[in-house]
């Protein structure tokens, strides 16, 4: 299934998140993004309905199998395509849209 950009962006940013946090809750994606809860709520919605990652109401957020392995496989590239740019450019967090609207095409 191909994902969007911001689907791949959450992901990668849900799994960024659970290698510091034990429980992720959707402010802390909110936070790390820097969005509204409302727009957490409803993509977090989309990717459980795509069974990406699972969480009951009022709990926390964590990757499923198949989530995880599709996060781990953008994550490589993601992580590839950032090297290659930070000779070219300064590669900050603002750009891990750009980035990921790469890994969307690709």
């Amino acid at each position: 299934m191909r994902l969007t950009a911001n689907q791949i962006r959450y992901l990668l940013t849900i799994k960024k998140l659970a290698e510091t946090k034990h429980v992720i809750k959707s402010i802390d994606v909110a936070r790390k993004l820097d969005i509204s809860r409302a727009s957490v709520h409803k993509m977090l919605g989309n990717l459980k309905e795509m069974n990406y990652i699972k969480q009951e109401p009022y709990s926390s957020i964590r990757l499923s199998r198949s989530g995880l392995r599709v996060a781990n496989e953008y994550l490589e590239k993601y992580e590839q395509i950032r090297e290659q740019l930070k000779p070219v450019i300064d590669v900050s967090d603002d750009c891990d849209l750009g980035i990921c609207t790469l890994l969307e095409k690709m």
